[in-house]
């Protein structure tokens, strides 16, 4: 595209540190969540759970509970609106955290299960009144484990991870010279997010708009256009602001539908915000894995077969793969593997995707595997990933889109000063303090969606773009502002931004790493649109620069210029000149034929520093350098704080945290932020995090894909060998805590 068509301002915002454009309203207390809305008429529900993990609800006893102050329905099974199940469906939009709707039928599933709502007039009466409502049972035991071997007889295949196998795996392994086999736990992990779930709906002449905690405002609105029989048209979903997501809100839940059923039944506006217990049940987690490894190389390192075998626990009403093997089967140059998962239905929640679903977990058994076969072999871990770099995709034989992860290892060697390491486990100290250092490579897709995007020049020189994307705090609305100052050539302070509404243009779900390469795409090509049409109006019969050809117009700094004729409109005039106050551009972005040409996916490399003192029986993470190959950076300041929260969440993953099931009756026992260790400032290491950016103009314009998953995946190996590292002993089970090291 010729400069003309393609303006660019003197100094570029594109890479820049820019500050969040929308962290005044939120610091403020301007911008609204979902449970900040209080429309006309609003009545409060509070939902239900069942205290048991699997049964049959025999009767319920709802009269105290309606007879209660202030309560204006107490709605369940016998009462509640019929609903039609959505076909849940990722590719069309209609996925939903957990197919079986909302009291659906009376057998109980999982502890916390929804089994009756109350609406009230304040928040109070209705959670006085849930407190009023009781229910008799027939009980049965509950399954709540995984099982010892690694296949249980109860584990099944799924349809969505079917298993997978490169050249002779079995005999490859026989016949290896060197030889690591192990299996690795990770537990089940809760979201935790500081804004809880929560659901505003109301109806107007047939028509529903709820206010919703939502990463996916498009997918929420088709959904519920399928569960409540109504017209997708005839629904707004609205999340300017989301309190954190990690994945947790990526699908619609049961509190979504219930309040949409609900205020449509009553006849008034409800919301719907669960308690904090309740984040624990209802509204997914990370399931809980065992993976079994086995790795077989030749004597200088060179891999000739990996082995991944997954097990992980879904709900009795639903099926949630966590794809443990999606990295290792093209992490490393390797030409015999086999990647196979299995399901086991357990008496818990439905689980959804967390930060990094199936890498962060499988990450964490194939990079501490690999470490353990460095230790065998007496070879440097980072040299060892060198050894096995894939050159190209060896699954599909496809060339990368770009790669750059040897720079990575270089750069994160180099920043860490891993030259100075000592192989021995122990032999690093700094005065009382035993040092271990450890490394982790990590990968992630590179994937992108197809979306589209509206861009308004108006007459004051601003300008407006509309997305029905959304932020859960990623940073999304000022890359959306930065793409079209850039192509613009205007301030960024001169871009408004409105996203989170799914009445605007159709955009991305906020999930898997692909907002930005999927948006930067349809900004600049809705930018471009605008400002096309704006050259039409100019060279128009009535407008200021008739006669002149359209394309040949230079825009800059709010005015077009035919340097031919030497005259220049700016954009007041031209628009005036047409009698509009603003002029718009709209476009649709996608993956075109690229897409089946290359690989795309992203890389990092982190190294880890832990510092374990014995006499006081302390361990801490000290140190963490990390560097990334995601493309171009289109906001530095942005993507570290994405990296920062995704190591300290990696931290947690690694040294504390972990849901559990009382196994008598299958509540969570670590349903409240006191219970459930999460890390806090005083937790968080020293953080260095490089970029080595290289823009891939494969997977679209300005070349960027994402950082969020990636700068997690890894994370946990790295600390996990550093641990090794420092203390000679070998962990394959998260949490890895104080009294595992004192064992």
């Amino acid at each position: 595209m010729s400069p003309a068509l393609s303006p660019r301002p003197p100094a570029s915002v594109i890479g820049r540190r820019v500050n969040r454009v929308e962290g005044r309203a939120k610091v403020t207390g301007q911008g609204r969540y979902a449970a900040d809305h209080h429309p006309a008429g609003l009545a409060y529900a509070l939902g239900v759970g069942s205290p048991i993990a699997a049964g049959k609800l025999l009767a319920l006893h709802t009269a105290a509970a309606e007879r209660a102050p202030g309560v204006i329905a107490v709605l369940h099974r016998g009462n509640f609106p019929k609903l039609t199940p959505s076909p849940n469906n990722f590719s069309d939009g209609t996925k939903v955290g957990e197919v079986r709707l909302p009291f659906a039928d009376d057998t109980i599933f999982y502890a916390g299960q929804w089994i009756a709502v109350v609406v009230a007039e304040s928040f109070a009466q209705a959670r006085a009144a849930a407190r009023l409502i009781r229910a008799d049972y027939r009980e049965d035991p509950p399954e709540l484990s995984l099982g010892t071997a690694q296949w249980p007889e109860r584990s099944q295949l799924s349809a969505d991870a079917p298993d997978l196998t490169r050249g002779d795996p079995d005999r490859a392994w026989r016949e290896a010279p060197v030889k690591v086999e192990a299996t690795y736990t990770t537990p089940v992990e809760v979201h935790n997010v500081l804004e809880l779930h929560a659901a505003t709906a109301a109806w107007d002449q047939g028509k529903l708009t709820v206010e919703d905690s939502t990463q996916w405002v498009v997918g929420a609105r088709k959904a519920l256009a399928k569960i409540l029989d109504t017209p997708a048209r005839d629904i707004t979903i609205r999340a300017p602001f989301v309190g954190g997501g990690f994945g947790g809100k990526l699908f619609v839940w049961g509190h979504t539908i219930i309040a949409a059923a609900a205020a449509r039944k009553l006849g008034r506006p409800v919301k719907l915000v669960l308690e904090r217990k309740q984040a624990f049940t209802v509204v997914g987690h990370r399931p809980a894995t065992r993976q079994r490894l086995q790795v077989g190389a030749r004597t200088d390192g060179t891999l000739v077969m990996l082995r991944h075998d997954s097990v992980m626990h879904t709900s009795k009403v639903d099926e949630f793969v966590e794809v443990c093997g999606e990295a290792t089967k093209v992490m490393y140059r390797c030409p015999h593997l086999a990647v196979t998962h299995r399901l086991v239905a357990l008496n818990v929640g439905t689980p959804t995707p967390m930060r990094g679903p199936g890498a962060v977990p499988g990450l964490f058994a194939l990079e501490c595997a690999m470490d353990e076969l460095a230790v065998k072999l007496r070879l440097d871990p980072i040299e060892l990933r060198r050894r096995n770099e894939a050159r190209k995709d060896p699954q599909s034989g496809l060339p990368w889109s770009s790669k750059h992860l040897e720079e990575c290892l270089d750069v994160a060697a180099r920043r860490f000063g891993w030259k100075q390491r000592q192989a021995q486990p122990g032999s690093m100290r700094d005065g009382s303090e035993i040092l271990g250092w450890g490394f982790a490579a990590a990968t992630w897709p590179g994937w992108r969606m197809a979306a589209s995007a509206r861009v308004e020049l108006r007459r004051d020189g601003s300008a407006k773009v509309l997305c029905a994307t959304q932020d859960p705090g990623t940073g999304t609305y000022t890359v959306v502002a930065q793409i079209a100052a850039e192509v613009l050539g205007l301030p960024v302070e001169k871009i408004e931004v409105a996203i989170g509404d799914s009445s605007h243009p159709e955009g991305p779900i906020s999930g898997g790493s692909m907002a930005t390469s999927t948006v930067v795409p349809a900004i600049a090509a809705a930018a471009r649109a605008a400002l096309d049409n704006l050259r039409r109006l100019a060279v128009s019969r009535r407008g200021p620069l008739a006669g002149a050809a359209a394309g040949a117009l230079i825009w800059r700094d709010g005015v077009l210029t035919d340097r031919r004729r030497r005259r220049s409109a700016p954009l007041a005039q031209i628009l005036a000149s047409a009698g509009l106050t603003q002029v718009k551009g709209e476009a649709t972005a996608g993956p075109g034929a690229e897409a089946k040409k290359y690989s795309f996916r992203s890389f990092g490399a982190h190294c880890v520093e832990v510092r374990w003192d014995p006499g006081i029986a302390r361990l801490r993470v000290s140190r963490v350098v990390s560097a990334f190959d995601v493309g171009r950076i289109i906001n530095r300041q942005a993507a570290e704080n994405q990296v920062h929260g995704s190591i300290v969440m990696g931290l947690g993953m690694t040294l504390q945290e972990a849901s559990l099931y009382d196994p008598r009756t299958g509540r969570v026992v670590t349903d409240n932020l006191a219970d459930y260790v999460m890390p806090v400032n005083a937790d968080t290491p020293a953080m260095d995090v490089a970029f080595v950016e290289h823009p891939d103009l494969r997977i679209g314009e300005f070349g960027a894909r994402g950082v969020g998953e990636l700068g997690m995946a890894g994370v946990p190996a790295a600390i996990a060998n550093a641990i090794y590292h420092a203390t000679g002993r070998r962990f394959r089970d998260l949490p890895i805590r104080i009294e595992h090291l004192l064992g």
